[in-house]
């Protein structure tokens, strides 16, 4: 299914959708095994549908997710409504993000508004060629790649950025060193400061893990990250280049999306991610 951006960029929803897959499947393959059980870090497959969950992170919504909503016949099949159930009974409401504009988006959203779920906040994904950055990284900013875990603090800052409690690193260490994998910290001041990383797969290199300390913010980290991404994935090969943060609405930083935009990234389109309704989760 092609579509373009504004300015021609083509690209396949489906496959993005895959990618994204990979990407948080990736992360939850990744922690090790004593982790996984004490805090209930489980990754699960009904058909199509891929959950991801973390029990001691049970409030925090957008890394407990339900992927691949808007695949064929997972209404019909019932393994959208057995994601669900599963996910519910480990005592987690999780986010069922439904790609818009897909033959089976009206049947999904249908069906999860009779399962007590109601549209919510949801993720702009941004796409770019991987023509060569017309900005220039802050100079006082150091991007340094990672070969492996030990090498940076990449997870606690992962972790504190994000506002997750401490034990959370946990679940990004592994990451640095991983095949098809770029992790970096960002030193200001010769102090580990912010982190980046991207995910590489079939010609498309899907940004994340974008996260910035306090004292360096507002410094030019995610700039200075988002410029060696960009290089690096062009010398990779890449030919699409992908990343996502929260739509803008009223009250909520923006940071994040000035950054993307200031990269040459452009609107795609917006995935709005279902949860729980108000009626299901008030007492």
């Amino acid at each position: 299914m092609a579509a373009q951006t504004e300015s021609g960029v083509s690209y396949d929803p489906l496959a993005l959708d895959a990618m994204e897959h990979r990407f948080w499947r990736d992360v939850w393959e990744s922690v090790p095994a004593p982790v996984a059980a004490e805090h209930g870090i489980e990754l699960a497959r009904f058909g199509p549908v891929q959950a991801t969950l973390v029990r001691d992170l049970a409030e925090v919504q957008m890394i407990n997710l339900l992927l691949g909503a808007t695949e064929p016949g997972v209404v019909a099949g019932g393994e959208l409504e057995a994601a669900i159930e599963w996910a519910r009974g480990h005592g987690v409401d999780p986010y069922v993000p439904v790609t818009p504009g897909l033959p089976t988006t009206d049947e999904v959203e249908a069906f999860l508004r009779g399962a007590g779920f109601a549209p919510g906040y949801g993720w702009m994904k941004f796409l770019r060629d991987a023509h060569p950055p017309r900005f220039s990284p802050p100079g006082d900013v150091e991007v340094v790649e990672l070969a492996g875990p030990d090498e940076e603090p990449f997870a606690a800052i992962v972790a504190t950025g994000f506002g997750l409690p401490a034990w959370s690193a946990e679940l990004f260490a592994g990451l640095p060193g991983r095949r098809d994998w770029r992790c970096y910290v960002a030193r200001v001041d010769g102090e580990p400061q912010a982190t980046g990383a991207m995910l590489l797969d079939a010609g498309i290199a899907e940004f994340g893990m974008a996260a910035t300390l306090e004292p360096a913010r507002r410094r030019g980290c995610q700039a200075a990250l988002l410029h060696r991404r960009i290089v690096d994935a062009a010398a990779a090969g890449c030919e699409l280049l992908f990343v996502e943060t929260g739509e803008r609405v009223p009250g909520r930083p923006s940071n994040s999306y000035r950054n993307i935009l200031r990269a040459g990234f452009e609107e795609a389109y917006l995935c709005p991610n279902w949860g729980a309704s108000q009626s299901e989760t008030d007492p």
